[in-house]
């Protein structure tokens, strides 16, 4: 226990992990911190948050720390010195991470009382932990809706991992339900579905002391962290290090004092130990469901499955899993059930609420199975059901398929082999129609590291190289120097023939960074980002410009740049004023620089699409980002799961606006990309070729697929869906269009 009264030590340190404190990072400070006899706190500065135990994986969870957040790490205690040194030297080595993505780590106050005593109460049971964070409400997301009907035995949900797979249903509802045999058809007698059930028979169960109880339900807990620790193993071995971290970080779930404490004060209260843990874990995945951060909040399914497991030990059960080949449904199944399934006896994920963030469907990913989320009405509907087909490329559900479905989905999964094979053979070839016509594809990239990759997808160069990596990994704006070497690094990689088009820094907004100093807006995404922080800080951009000519000259290339989040005419002539100040800074040193830097800039409001043909004349490309171009003219935040049906940026209002933005660049003698994700759908990139885009960028596992759709269809094709596309009622209608050319 802390002294009382002792002063403590406390430093902040900027989180530079892509994903924050999410998974590897977070598990590491806990069990840092655990390790240590003194009281530890954290807060998140950034989201001011109230000081929380950060010997709580909950609690690190729920603080909802991301890249470029502001934490205060506050020991008191006997040995608070060095912990605060070991959290020091874990922020230094990336929490675990590696060292390039150390944040920034200054001294708060050491020895200070202040810090401290406001943070007293650190947030280690539920009701606090709710309080401490405050997570503000947002929309339910899929699958709390109430179910709909199921015409023709067919469900629609939504992409998760790609693949096709049919086989017996396998429904995983409660680790205590009883075993159900659904009756089968004559057809279909040797695959019965199956409720998910114990492996043994549940004790009676019954309330412990007070002691009693807070002894089995921690000697339970550490067992389920024993469990977890040789399931992260075995996926580990199995060549995927990352997904082993999913179940590394639940086995320190499994000691959480936030879960232990809050489970052991209700079995003190009368509740059964097992019954105590999976109700202290709902009320963490609660708090957690809440957060508006998705990533975050798909992670209430761990917590969950960790109170399961823990529950299950309690009562004497083993885990439910399927005794033959199955494609599990669930409302969202756990990761750690996941995993455990044997080899070869998952074939696939169905969930009827879950995100494409959920572990289960990024477990899926890395065995090379499909799953689908979203599919409402599926658990009900599947638990009458004997077998099942899905495509988690369309999200379609299809419930005890007849004869003729099963051979449409076998059909399927032998066309897409095929379609894989075929692609991954063209990647020698320039991207182009079958009658010859050639689209430019290009790789999206955020930083050096994701340079082989697009070479070895045979991209044709960077059509969206981020770098924003470079100025959220800090306290203070990186120098001109420091932006020079990733910069160089990346040119090198792809040589003066394969253009690299470099966004300036997209932050601002909802990047809330120590040395903007801006204030808290109450729309981030339409507020002061991008180019319009010139406004408030002209070296910014101006000093990653200087840095962008040098690095240029030293690789010898001729650099591209565009900026983001213009709307303007004014907001062009910004960017060419600091182009060329910055041009003639570099020449003033003495330092040679390539004769121009090709200057674009990305078409992402509706304004700026409005203004094409007038910002056409004084650029030199147009890069569209079909992402919050979709946003902002459907008035559809992107991550609200409701708005769904308006994301689609096959919508014909949008594409109306592609199609006056090609018309204004070609009107100039301009090229056209598209750097948004509709580039890397292949339905997409059909329907923007067809408008006349002529570069397509993504992410480079998309580059074979484009390659592969384009190679089937001729140029006279394209310009007829294109047209047609435009005169549709709907993204679906479009989407069905370009699947008949696809097929």
């Amino acid at each position: 226990m802390p002294e009382s009264g002792r002063p403590g030590k406390a430093i902040e340190i900027t989180v530079a992990n892509r994903a924050g404190l999410h998974g590897r990072p977070g598990s590491m400070l806990v069990r840092t911190a655990a390790g240590f006899r003194s009281e530890i706190l954290i807060e998140n500065l950034t989201r001011g948050t109230a000081p929380a135990n950060a010997k709580s994986h909950f609690n690190i969870l729920a603080g909802g720390v991301r890249m470029g957040h502001t934490v205060r790490i506050t020991a008191r205690g006997e040995d608070q010195d060095a912990a605060i040194d070991a959290v020091k030297a874990l922020a230094a080595g990336g929490f675990g991470e590696g060292e390039a993505v150390a944040g920034e780590i200054s001294q708060d106050g050491a020895d200070s009382t202040t810090t401290v005593a406001a943070a007293r109460e650190p947030a280690t049971t539920p009701a606090l932990a709710t309080a401490a964070f405050a997570p503000a409400p947002v929309p339910q997301r899929v699958g709390a809706q109430a179910a709909p009907a199921v015409p023709g035995n067919r469900i629609a949900g939504k992409p998760g991992a790609a693949g096709i797979a049919s086989g017996p249903v396998w429904v995983y509802r409660d680790a205590r339900a009883t075993p159900t045999l659904v009756p089968a058809g004559p057809a279909t007698t040797a695959t019965t579905a199956t409720t998910a059930t114990t492996a043994t028979t549940a004790p009676t169960e019954h309330a412990a002391s007070a002691p009693g109880a807070a002894s089995v339900i921690r000697a339970a807990a550490a067992k389920a962290a024993g469990q977890l620790e040789t399931l992260a193993d075995r996926v580990r071995e199995s060549g995927r290090p990352d997904d082993a971290e999913i179940l590394g970080a639940q086995a320190v779930m499994a000691s959480d004092p936030a879960l232990l404490d809050a489970a052991v004060a209700r079995a003190a209260a009368g509740e059964s130990p097992a019954t105590a843990v999976e109700t202290a874990a709902a009320d963490l995945g609660a708090v957690l469901s809440n957060l508006p951060d998705e990533l975050l909040a798909a992670r209430a399914a761990d917590v969950r499955d960790v109170g399961a497991r823990i529950a299950r030990i309690l009562r004497g059960e083993g885990a439910p899993l399927p005794t033959q080949p199955s494609i599990a449904v669930a409302d969202d199944l756990p990761p750690s059930i996941a995993v455990e399934i044997p080899p070869g006896l998952l074939l696939g994920i169905a969930l009827e609420s879950g995100s494409v963030t959920a572990h289960a469907v990024i477990l899926a990913r890395g065995m090379g199975i499909p799953a689908i989320v979203g599919a409402r009405g599926l658990v009900e509907a599947a638990s009458a059901a004997a077998t099942i087909a899905m495509d988690g490329a369309s999200g379609e559900v299809v419930l005890d398929p007849g004869p003729d479905r099963l051979a449409d989905f076998a059909a399927r999964a032998a066309a897409l082999a095929a379609r894989r094979r075929d692609a991954a053979a063209l990647r020698n070839r320039p991207a182009a129609t079958s009658d010859g016509s050639r689209v430019i594809l290009l790789a999206n990239i955020g930083g050096p590291a994701d340079t082989a990759r697009a070479l070895e997808m045979r991209a044709e160069g960077v059509g969206l190289f981020r770098t924003e990596f470079l100025f959220m990994q800090r306290r203070t704006a990186p120098s001109e120097a420091e932006q020079i070497e990733p910069y160089r690094r990346v040119f090198e990689a792809f040589g003066p023939d394969r253009p690299v088009v470099v966004r300036l820094a997209d932050i601002g907004g909802d990047k809330a960074l120590p040395y903007l100093d801006l204030p808290p807006e109450a729309n981030p995404f339409l507020g002061v980002r991008a180019i319009r922080l010139a406004g408030r800080n002209r070296e910014l951009l101006s000093a990653q410009l200087r840095a962008i000519w040098r690095a240029a000259a030293r690789a010898g290339v001729t650099p591209h740049v565009m900026a983001p989040m213009v709307a303007t005419i004014a907001d062009v002539e910004l960017l060419l004023e600091l182009r060329d100040e910055a041009r003639a800074a570099v020449a003033a040193s003495g330092e040679a620089l390539p004769e121009r830097m090709v200057t674009g800039v990305m078409i992402e409001i509706p304004a700026a699409a409005i203004l094409a043909r007038e910002i056409a004349r004084r650029v030199d490309f147009f890069s569209i980002g079909t992402n919050d171009l979709t946003q902002y003219a459907m008035a559809a935040d992107r991550s609200n799961a409701e708005l769904a049906h308006l994301q689609d940026a096959l919508h014909p209002a949008v594409l109306k606006l592609i199609a006056g933005i090609v018309a204004g660049a070609a009107e100039a003698g301009i090229p056209t990309a598209v750097c948004g994700e509709l580039a890397g759908d292949p339905a997409g990139a059909l329907v923007l070729a067809g408008l006349g885009v002529g570069e397509l960028s993504a992410d480079a596992g998309s580059l074979d697929g484009m390659r592969a759709a384009l190679s089937g269809v001729t140029r006279s094709q394209l310009r007829d869906l294109g047209q047609r596309a435009l005169a549709a009622p709907d993204a679906a209608t479009v989407r069905s269009m370009a699947a008949k050319l696809l097929a």
